[in-house]
C-alpha cells in the first residue's frame, strides 16, 4: 500500500473541503483555481505540484468515490456478496448515508453530474473485472452485468435521494433487489456459481 505524506494528505483535504464550500454556491466551470486554493488557505504553486488544473483534481474525486465504493462492494468474495440479496444495496446505501451531504451531491447534481458519471463507469469496470474472475463469463457479459448492477443502484438511490419516490428504505432496498435479480438472473446463476 502507497504510504502518503501527511502534509499532502492535509493539503488534499484542505481543497476537498474547499471544493465542497464552493461546489455549494458556485456552478464547476465557475470554480477557479485562485478561488479553490484560497478558500482552502493554500498557496497555489502546492495546489499545481499536485495537480495540473481542476479538471484533473475532480478527476481524483471521483477515483476517490470509486476506490471507497469498490473496495466496500468487494470487501467479501463477490460469489459471496452477490448471493446475499441487497449485498451491494446496503454498501452503496450505508456510504452515502454515512457521506451523504457532499457525495449524494456529487453523484445528483446536473452541473456536478460528470463526476457521478465517472464514478459510475469506474465502479462498473472494476466489478466487471472481479465478475470475470469469479465467473464463466466472457469479458462483454461481464461488464454488461457489472454496468447493469451499479447504474440501477446508483440511478434509483438518485431518484429515491431527489424525493421522487416515496418509500422508505426496505421498500427501496426491497425493489432494486427485486429488479437486479431479475436482470442478472440469465447470466448469473449465484447458486450454481456458490457450489463451484
Amino acid at each position: 500500500m502507497e504510504k502518503v505524506d501527511r502534509r499532502v494528505q492535509k493539503t488534499n483535504q484542505s481543497l476537498q473541503l474547499a471544493f465542497k464550500k464552493l461546489a455549494k454556491t458556485t456552478r464547476y466551470r465557475d470554480i477557479t483555481v485562485k478561488q479553490l486554493t484560497k478558500t482552502a488557505q493554500i498557496n497555489r504553486k502546492t495546489f499545481y505540484l499536485h495537480y495540473d488544473s481542476i479538471d484533473d483534481f475532480s478527476a481524483m474525486i471521483a477515483d476517490e468515490i470509486s476506490e471507497k465504493i469498490l473496495r466496500l462492494i468487494l470487501e467479501k468474495p463477490l460469489r459471496e456478496g452477490l448471493s446475499v440479496p441487497g449485498f451491494i444495496f446496503d454498501k452503496v446505501f450505508d456510504f452515502f448515508s454515512q457521506s451523504r451531504e457532499f457525495y449524494t451531491f456529487m453523484m445528483t447534481s446536473a452541473d456536478y453530474s460528470f463526476i457521478g458519471q465517472q464514478v459510475e463507469t469506474m465502479v462498473s469496470r472494476g466489478l466487471a473485472d472481479a465478475i470475470l474472475k469469479e465467473f464463466d463469463l466472457c469479458k462483454l457479459d461481464a461488464y454488461v452485468c457489472a454496468s447493469f448492477l451499479i447504474r440501477n443502484t446508483l440511478m434509483l438511490f438518485r431518484i429515491y435521494n431527489d424525493g421522487q419516490v416515496h418509500l422508505d428504505r426496505s421498500e427501496f432496498r426491497d425493489r432494486l433487489i427485486r429488479l437486479n435479480s431479475s436482470g442478472l438472473k440469465s447470466f448469473l446463476d449465484i447458486n450454481r456459481n456458490l457450489e463451484n
